[in-house]
């Protein structure tokens, strides 16, 4: 090296002609050689693992650093069912995680997990689609969630969508794991189209897979179905006898009153407020009972009953509500 001229050396950072500093280049083998070095040391020495930030540079960026959620999560608001909800979720979580971990709501069922079975099927801004690879961050902007709990209007028969007391009485359904999925699907095409063709009605179907072979039974379903939104008299494969007459002979009743509450906990599915709704109704001065897996209303003869006994009888039949 020429004299005058000044070279560092890398591994010292001092120039050949005493200790003042001078500019270097720092070669791609130096910067790996060097943190390499920190690695190991942080890994023997159970101290962490050693950078080459100057620790004023990384005391400023932490102090910019705001402390709040990790960056894979996010609130939303979900509105399912007409019911907005307030969560907070992993951007890779999917709405059927979120519902069923996070909510408590088991209206929909797992299937493959893959988006191939359509077990899972929820509509979104009336579109039907795979809850188990939906992103519930995506869809806490207002779009509108419907499963199978949000389509029926209370409790029995008559509370029940066509779309579903067509698959109830017309056996369209075996183990019933697909069975939600098919109803949704169903639900979709028939509010569309109410009259559809076989045809149509398969490629409508076409996401949604029934392992126990019900393909025939299902697709007579969904015509009953359409018939009776259509307002035609429909005549399905096994009626419920005796229970329309029952509820038409009913003796008239005096004054009532009638009043809504909110489970403290919500049901897993409204097969379990059918059987609630039908213990209610063997109690003298119930009058009739609707509602959904999250709320109930109840009427009742105000010269046998009140309020306070009609949340006493719900709590002794194992679903206390809200005052």
């Amino acid at each position: 090296m020429t004299e005058g001229k000044q070279s560092c050396r890398p591994d010292t950072l001092e120039t050949t002609s005493g200790p003042t500093p001078c500019s270097f280049t720092v070669t791609r083998r130096d910067f790996l050689r060097t943190n390499a070095g920190a690695v190991a040391a942080g890994m023997m020495t159970g101290s962490g693992v050693a950078t080459l930030v100057e620790p004023e540079a990384e005391a400023a960026s932490q102090a910019q650093t705001p402390v709040s959620s990790p960056m894979a999560m996010r609130k939303v608001t979900l509105d399912i069912d007409d019911r907005k909800h307030d969560v907070t979720v992993d951007v890779r979580e999917s709405l059927w995680e979120t519902m069923n971990y996070k909510l408590g709501l088991s209206s929909s069922n797992l299937g493959c997990d893959r988006a191939q079975c359509g077990a899972c099927t929820v509509l979104v801004d009336g579109r039907p689609v795979n809850g188990c690879t939906l992103l519930s961050a995506r869809n806490g902007r207002g779009q509108k969630i419907v499963t199978v709990a949000g389509i029926s209007s209370g409790p029995g028969v008559r509370g029940l969508h066509p779309v579903q007391r067509a698959f109830w009485l017309e056996g369209g359904f075996q183990c019933g794991i697909c069975t939600r999925g098919f109803v949704m699907s169903t639900y979709a095409l028939l509010e569309r189209n109410n009259n559809p063709s076989r045809e149509e009605i398969k490629d409508a179907l076409s996401g949604n897979i029934c392992r126990c072979g019900e393909y025939a039974k299902i697709i007579t379903t969904v015509e009953k179905a359409a018939a009776e939104m259509r307002g035609e008299a429909v005549a399905y494969t096994a009626p419920l006898v005796g229970l329309e007459e029952a509820e038409d002979t009913a003796a008239p009743i005096g004054d009532t009153a009638s009043m809504g509450f909110e489970f403290v906990t919500a049901m897993g599915t409204i097969e379990q407020f059918d059987e609630l709704a039908l213990e209610l109704q063997q109690i003298p001065g119930i009058v009739r009972v609707s509602g959904t897996e999250r709320t109930i209303t109840v009427e009742w003869d105000t010269a046998r009953l009140d309020e306070a006994r009609v949340r006493q009888a719900l709590t002794e039949a194992g679903y206390p509500v809200r005052p």
